[in-house]
């Protein structure tokens, strides 16, 4: 006999028992519900939907330019660690380095000599300024423009 009480070489069939009480006790749910055997040949027919024609259909609508914009959009910015999140352009004096880490083609090496250089200047107003970073060159500074914003 081992631990369970039970002879060696021989299998613990207590969980296929209980299996097969679950399996009578979902059949049993399943036929008092008449879902599992439909004898009457009919077809469940789902209610009516209801439709009103004051909701607002899916879809992409133009908005004026002149329209108020909701409360709450331009009151308070995007902090910079979310703008990535929302598809928005980092803040370029806000970032830190792992934020322009996040940035295709921007590593270490790189971040670290964007921030030196905006410490150097203060704060950059363009990023065309990024222009004299040792590194970036046209290629790297167009892909910046996507990706940053001078804030």
């Amino acid at each position: 006999m081992n631990k369970t009480g039970s002879e060696p070489g021989r299998k613990d069939r207590r969980p296929l028992a209980l299996l097969l009480f679950a399996l009578c006790l979902l059949g049993i749910t399943a036929a008092r519900q008449g879902e599992l055997f439909n004898l009457s040949g009919k077809v469940a027919i789902p209610p009516k939907i209801a439709w009103r024609e004051d909701f607002v259909v899916p879809g992409l609508y133009r908005v004026p330019a002149d329209s108020p914009r909701p409360a709450g959009e331009d009151s308070a910015p995007l902090p910079a660690r979310l703008a990535p999140l929302f598809f928005q352009p980092i803040p370029i004096n806000q970032a830190d380095k792992e934020l322009l880490i996040t940035i295709p083609g921007i590593g270490p090496a790189f971040a670290r000599r964007i921030i030196e250089f905006r410490e150097q200047l203060g704060r950059i107003n363009d990023i065309e300024e990024l222009d004299e970073v040792k590194g970036i060159g046209p290629a790297k500074l167009k892909i910046l423009k996507t990706h940053l914003v001078a804030d």
